[in-house]
């Protein structure tokens, strides 16, 4: 019998702070529900040029914009647990911001493959968000290319042919079509059922909304909050938040804080 499938859409950008926030929960469907779901992501292009940028429901706009992003990534971490080094924006505050060549990278490295696209992606996150790294920036788009092992020419040359650039185009007019304006968004399709969830999701939500698109015909793992399942989680995703661990197992914030400094003492992590 074909596995049933339900599809989730992330529209996306590698720098929005809630789409980071928003990792914990696709790792935790990953975790319980494996193939039956899968995720691909669209990039919406957050900002193309900040001096043309505005956003008054964050306060976000004018020549104070690093001030005003930093104190915005600041606050959303408060409530989203995943870690942030503001500071990366006073390096770059003389910069011409703008989000599309960090969404442009993502397309090339997903013309290499799907799945290195979502490595690549994750990596632009951990670095934009906790890195203090400019991922604008092409000398830092290569450099996390190599860590991850894509092909540096490929990469280049799909970014310098605008084969990545076109892909990006073609995001955003998915995104227009759609009538996706906030990110993250999340778009679940499957049994012949669509429905677009728009900002910030938690994890309860997209799994009552799995329950009623599959008439509960998905299966869901039980997760275990044990050393082993926690070592078995960080040593195939590699880089992980305490947050993550709370939400994929979950544990109290404060009890996954503790869990991992417990098996860093233990050398069990690193």
């Amino acid at each position: 019998m074909e596995r049933k499938v339900l599809e989730i859409v992330s529209f996306t950008d590698p720098y929005c702070t809630w789409c980071w926030g928003s990792e914990p929960i696709l790792r935790k469907i990953q975790e319980v529900y494996g193939k039956q779901v899968s995720i691909s992501f669209v990039m919406g292009g957050l900002v193309e040029d900040i001096r043309n940028f505005s956003d008054p429901g964050a306060g976000i706009g004018g020549e104070q914009w690093y001030k005003q992003v930093a104190e915005h990534w600041a606050e959303a971490s408060r409530h989203h647990n995943m870690p942030v080094d503001v500071e990366v924006y006073y390096d770059i505050k003389d910069d011409v911001f703008s989000t599309y060549p960090a969404c442009i990278a993502f397309e090339a490295a997903k013309l290499q493959s799907e799945e290195m696209g979502k490595l690549y992606l994750r990596r632009l996150r951990e670095a934009a968000a906790a890195e203090r790294m400019a991922i604008q920036h092409s000398d830092v788009q290569v450099a996390l290319a190599d860590e991850i092992g894509l092909n540096r020419d490929i990469f280049l040359e799909n970014i310098q042919s605008k084969k990545a650039e076109n892909a990006f185009r073609e995001d955003i007019a998915e995104c227009l079509q759609r009538g996706v304006r906030g990110f993250p968004s999340f778009l679940l399709r499957g049994f012949g059922e669509e429905i677009l969830l728009r900002g910030y999701t938690p994890y309860q939500t997209f799994d009552n909304w799995f329950r009623e698109l599959s008439k509960n015909q998905l299966e869901q793992k039980e997760l275990q909050a044990g050393v082993p399942q926690v070592f078995d989680f960080i040593s195939r995703y590699g880089k992980i938040a305490p947050i993550e661990v709370a939400c994929v197992y979950d544990m109290a914030f404060e009890d996954a804080q503790k869990l991992l400094k417990q098996m860093t003492k233990k050398g069990i992590v690193s």
